[in-house]
C-alpha cells in the first residue's frame, strides 16, 4: 500500500484554542485578560467564539508571535415551550473567518465586529437536522469555517447533525463541559460520523468562561503545523487536518508505512489505534501500568481498515488525537 503522512512536514506547530468566551457575551474575563491568559500559557492563535455575536479584534491584539481568529458560535435553540428558559436540545456552531479567498468568494460578504446573529429558537418540537444544516449554511455564505461543537452536551441525537454538510471539524473534546459534567467528549459520535463513510476532523478547545466554578481554561487545544502564524496559514492547515488536538501530550509525527500505523509523541502510558470498520480493527499498545514509558507505538493493519487516527494517553488520563487517515488499499 502506499505511505501515508500525518502531517505535511512543513513549518512549526502553534498552539490555539478555537472556543473562547468573555464579557462580550457570557464570560467573566474581558478581551484584554482573555489574550493576556493564553499567552501567558504560550498559546499562538485564539478564537473568542462570543455566543451569537462576531467578533474581530485583530487589531487590537495581533503580534508577530500571537493572532486572533475572528468567529463567533451560533446557536439553534430548543425549548420546552414558549416563555420557558429550558432549553431541551441545541446546536452550538462555530463560524470562523476563512482563508481569504473563501473571503473573497462569500456569497453574503463577511460579519462586522460585533455583528449580532439573532438564535433560531424553536419550542416544543423542532427539524434539529434542517436547523443544523441552516446554521451550516448561514455561517459558509459568510466567508466562515464551520465546526460543530460539544454534542453530548447540546443533547442532540446522532440523525439531529451527523448529515449536515459544509462542517470541517467535530469538537471531540470539551474541557469546560467535561469538568461541567462530564458532557464534553465527542468522540463516539466522531467514529460514528468516520464509520458512515463521512470525512470530518475532530478538535480540542477549552470553551472557557472563567466563572470559577470549576478550571475551564487551557485544558483542550489544537496544535497547527503551518509555514507561518498567520491567519491563512492556520485557518488552511486547519481546513486540512494538519494538526492535532490535545489535552497534555505532544504528537511530533505519524503516519502509515509498510501496512503498520506509528506515532511518536510525548511519553505517554498507552496508544490506542482507532479504525474502521469491522468489528476488531484498530489496537492498543500499552507501555508500563500507570507510567509514562511509550514515546513511539506501531500497529500493523489488515488491509481493509477505512480510516485510522491515533490518540496517546498518559498516566493521568490526559490524551492528544490525531486526525484521520483515510486508508485506500490495492
Amino acid at each position: 500500500m502506499r505511505e501515508y503522512h500525518g502531517f505535511t512536514g512543513c513549518g512549526s506547530f502553534y498552539k490555539g484554542n478555537l472556543h473562547s468566551h468573555t464579557t462580550i457575551s457570557d464570560g467573566m474575563l474581558t478581551p484584554e485578560q482573555n489574550v493576556a491568559q493564553y499567552k501567558e500559557h504560550g498559546y499562538h492563535f485564539l478564537c473568542m467564539s462570543e455566543h451569537d455575536i462576531y467578533t474581530d479584534h485583530r487589531a487590537q491584539f495581533n503580534t508577530e508571535d500571537f493572532i486572533i481568529l475572528p468567529g463567533l458560535e451560533a446557536t439553534a435553540v430548543l425549548y420546552r415551550a414558549i416563555g420557558t428558559n429550558e432549553r431541551y436540545k441545541l446546536h452550538h456552531m462555530h463560524g470562523i473567518l476563512g482563508t481569504s479567498e473563501m473571503q473573497k468568494n462569500a456569497p453574503e460578504g463577511t460579519f462586522s465586529h460585533l455583528q449580532y446573529l439573532p438564535p433560531i429558537k424553536f419550542f416544543g418540537q423542532w427539524e434539529g437536522a434542517k436547523a443544523a444544516q441552516q446554521l451550516s449554511d448561514m455561517l459558509r455564505a459568510h466567508g466562515c469555517v464551520v465546526t460543530y461543537n460539544h454534542p453530548v452536551w447540546s443533547r442532540v441525537l446522532d440523525e439531529e447533525f451527523m448529515d449536515t454538510t459544509g462542517v470541517t471539524a467535530l469538537e471531540v473534546f470539551n474541557y469546560n463541559s467535561t469538568n461541567e459534567a462530564a458532557v464534553g467528549s465527542g468522540l463516539v459520535q466522531w467514529d460514528r460520523m468516520l464509520r458512515a463513510g463521512k470525512r470530518i476532523n475532530g478538535f480540542a478547545s477549552d470553551d472557557n468562561h472563567n466563572e470559577g466554578l470549576f478550571d475551564d481554561a487551557c485544558g483542550g487545544w489544537i496544535c497547527v503545523q503551518a509555514e507561518s502564524l498567520t491567519h491563512d496559514a492556520i485557518v488552511e492547515n486547519f481546513i486540512k487536518g494538519n494538526y492535532y488536538s490535545s489535552a497534555g501530550p505532544e504528537i511530533y509525527d505519524w503516519g502509515v508505512k509498510d501496512g503498520k500505523v506509528w506515532i511518536d509523541c510525548s511519553k505517554v502510558e498507552r496508544v490506542n489505534f482507532v479504525a474502521g470498520n469491522i468489528v476488531n480493527d484498530g489496537g492498543t499498545v500499552i507501555g508500563e501500568l500507570r507510567k509514562d514509558t511509550l514515546t513511539h507505538a506501531e500497529h500493523t493493519l489488515k488491509g481493509h481498515e477505512s480510516y485510522v487516527r491515533v490518540e496517546v494517553v498518559d498516566r493521568f488520563g490526559r490524551a492528544a488525537w490525531t486526525n484521520p487517515i483515510y486508508l485506500e488499499w490495492d
